[in-house]
């Protein structure tokens, strides 16, 4: 039974990973579930990229850091994504942010999107960390001669107000390099892309040496709050801390701390690996290299052309998570795949699978810390999700950001949208996968 954080009352060690690309051609270190009594400075609930992350700028400060996870290493978004570095996160653009704020707190945003970015590509370089790091392409397809419209004058703005650069991309510039059908123009950006199950089990790596106590296959299964601190309990141990940090992200249960409960909603993205592309499709459709692309459909579509020559893919997926694996969602996806790409049809499809994106309720992630410090006895929780999808960078930039927080530091510019509320409450919970279902259905008539 596949695990749905609307559904089940937590993730379980029990739990089996995702039958993914990543899981079999990469074997995560096995580490140890907690079965003793600890005390820390800091507690950390959540072992993916935020956490991991947090856990390693506390330790660089001198900390002691306990971080623990209900399941393996990379059993959560960690380990099921498509592994694109994207300079943003949520689901608004800088233009949008600036509409919204001005562009001063849109500049701002733009230097945490773009911190996040070089702090990924830093600590790649400082650790030596093996990620499979490819530099190749990045291209924003349009759907539609509307879209292909909006596209262009959005670069335009872009290139004008925040010196992003891009190289439009008209219909025939498309066509002329791709085997592609339905793209009416576009824009292309530099990109990149990693083994996103990889750069989990690095940033593990890197957290233990820097003195960071992990365990996995730790749920915490209950969270008390005294004078002093907090006592979280897992199923054979127990951590006391003075200050907790929840990096849960999707995986959240339902019902799991006051600070989260109902603040985000985890909606299922699904991705397929096909076999290796043969020479004559390679160049029948022009994926010949390392490329990423992501299309403007409400319900987009994003695929990338993997170091292997595979083609990964991948979109939303199914409303709950007893119906991920259904066939009707990978012949959904293949479809899609096909209707693109006419020259892959018949390949095989190697690999499936889905996971959970955390979705804020205005669109913006937030990286916020309860009950700020206001003197040597006080203790904080702080918490940081709601990416959208779009954390492979982010998340663990959120992460060191929130560990920034709990200690104090000022370099951390709290007037930014990120910082300065915490996440809003869903209002009519219970419906939100009703109006998930209803939304699928009009983007399936809206973009036809």
């Amino acid at each position: 039974m596949a695990y749905d954080p609307l559904i089940s009352h937590g993730v379980s060690p029990s739990l089996p990973t995702a039958k993914s690309y990543w899981q079999a051609t990469h074997k995560p270190v096995m580490l140890p579930p907690l079965s003793k009594k600890m005390s820390s400075d800091y507690v950390i609930i959540g072992g993916g990229y935020t956490g991991l992350s947090a856990a390693i700028t506390l330790a660089e400060a001198g900390q002691h850091v306990t971080l623990l996870d209900a399941n393996s290493l990379g059993f959560g978004c960690a380990g099921r994504n498509g592994g694109f570095i994207l300079s943003g996160s949520g689901r608004l653009s800088l233009s949008a942010i600036e509409d919204k704020w001005g562009h001063a707190i849109a500049k701002g945003m733009q230097g945490e999107f773009e911190g996040a970015v070089n702090l990924l590509k830093q600590r790649i370089t400082d650790f030596a960390m093996h990620v499979d790091l490819v530099e190749g392409p990045y291209l924003k397809l349009a759907h539609t001669p509307k879209q292909a419209d909006m596209l262009c004058a959005s670069a335009k703005h872009l290139a004008s107000r925040f010196n992003v650069p891009s190289t439009p991309l008209s219909q025939k510039n498309i066509t002329t390099r791709f085997g592609i059908k339905g793209a009416y123009g576009g824009v292309e950006l530099k990109g990149a892309c990693l083994n996103p199950l990889k750069l989990v089990s690095e940033y593990a790596r890197i957290a233990k040496e820097r003195g960071a106590a992990l365990f996995y296959d730790s749920p915490a299964v209950d969270i008390e709050k005294h004078k002093k601190g907090y006592v979280v309990t897992t199923p054979s141990g127990s951590v006391s801390a003075k200050h907790m940090l929840i990096a849960t992200n999707a995986y959240t249960p339902k019902r799991f701390h006051k600070s989260v409960d109902n603040k985000q909603f985890p909606v299922q993205s699904s991705i397929f690996v096909t076999a290796p592309l043969s020479n004559e499709q390679r160049t029948a459709s022009g994926l010949t290299a390392p490329m990423s692309f992501m299309d403007t459909r409400m319900m987009k579509y994003y695929y990338r052309v993997l170091p292997d020559g595979r083609l990964l893919f991948g979109g939303r997926g199914a409303v709950t998570g007893k119906d991920s694996d259904n066939a009707s969602q990978k012949q959904r996806l293949y479809r899609a795949m096909v209707k693109s790409f006419p020259a892959l049809s018949g390949i095989a499809m190697d690999y499936f699978w889905s996971g959970w994106v955390s979705v804020s309720l205005d669109s913006m992630p937030r990286i916020f810390v309860d009950n700020m410090m206001t003197g040597n006895n006080a203790s904080q929780t702080g918490y940081a999700m709601g990416y959208c999808g779009s954390g492979v960078s982010f998340a663990a930039f959120a992460g060191h950001r929130l560990a920034q927080q709990m200690m104090g530091n000022g370099d951390v510019d709290l007037s930014l949208p990120l910082y300065r509320s915490p996440l809003k409450t869903y209002p009519f919970a219970k419906a939100r996968r009703l109006a998930l279902r209803g939304l699928y259905q009009w983007a399936k008539v809206a973009e036809r």
